[in-house]
């Protein structure tokens, strides 16, 4: 059993063609780790290979970059789309901003825009600023990532766009899986002609009621409260048989 155990981990963990690296973009992402958590745990990991620690970690810096251009060409094909409706050309980045009191300009997001291609100039992308800014000490266990990333948007507009969709991700496929793992328990060569509805009730009031239930006036509590009742009773009534049998 730990032979086959091992050798589906190896499929996909030690074989770095299989690995999901967004699993890596999501811990880079949180800004109390950032590159400093992955490169440690890949020496952890991949103590006796510095090779394969290099490796992992350029496929990480590759996975992220590969995902900051195509957000980068998404934005610019938004923007592109809009211009296109306003009659504007492209040529109106070098153009000075002119201010029209009947347009309502945001100049502060105007200013960010000009930072933001200052910073280009400088081949600094978003992803560079952010990894040198070093990571966010002292957080607390409530600690909310998409609330970080949602506060310094203004800094990071595109990479926080990564980072919401990325962060939002489910990372396990268990749920499914238990689900359809499930759906075969009910559904077998003996119960094989259930109708979709009838199966589908099966399998959700099996999943309430092995839940604990957060509600005790609910009817899930009540049947869960009136079974735990009936536990009890059933256990005194073997307690007194076997008190009478004792006396006897």
């Amino acid at each position: 059993m730990a032979g086959r155990m091992k050798e589906k981990y190896d499929k996909y963990w030690d074989n770095i063609d299989n690995v999901n690296f967004l699993l890596h973009v999501a811990v880079l992402l949180d800004p109390r780790k950032k590159m400093q958590y992955v490169e440690f745990t890949f020496a952890q990991i991949y103590a006796e290979d510095r090779e394969k620690q290099i490796l992992m970690k350029e496929k990480v810096k590759n996975t992220i970059e590969a995902l900051y251009k195509d957000y980068v060409r998404l934005q610019e094909n938004v923007i592109s789309d809009t211009r296109i409706k306003k009659g504007t050309s492209s040529s109106s980045d070098t153009m000075p901003i002119i201010i029209d009191d009947e347009d309502d300009v945001d100049l502060e997001l105007d200013f960010q825009r000009h930072l933001e291609a200052e910073e280009t100039k400088e081949n600094k992308s978003e992803i560079d600023i952010y990894l040198s800014d070093g990571v966010e000490r002292g957080a607390t266990d409530d600690f909310d990532v998409l609330l970080w990333w949602k506060a310094n948007s203004t800094k990071f507009p595109i990479l926080s766009s990564v980072a919401k969709n990325v962060l939002a991700m489910p990372i396990t496929t268990v749920a499914s899986e238990s689900a359809f793992s499930t759906g075969g328990r009910v559904i077998d060569p003996f119960r094989s002609s259930l109708t979709p509805k009838t199966a589908e009730a099966l399998i959700c009031a099996q999943d309430w009621l092995r839940s604990k239930p957060t509600d005790i006036e609910s009817p899930l509590g009540i049947l869960e409260d009136t079974r735990q009742k009936l536990e009890e009773v059933e256990l005194g009534n073997h307690y007194l048989i076997s008190c009478s049998i004792l006396i006897y």
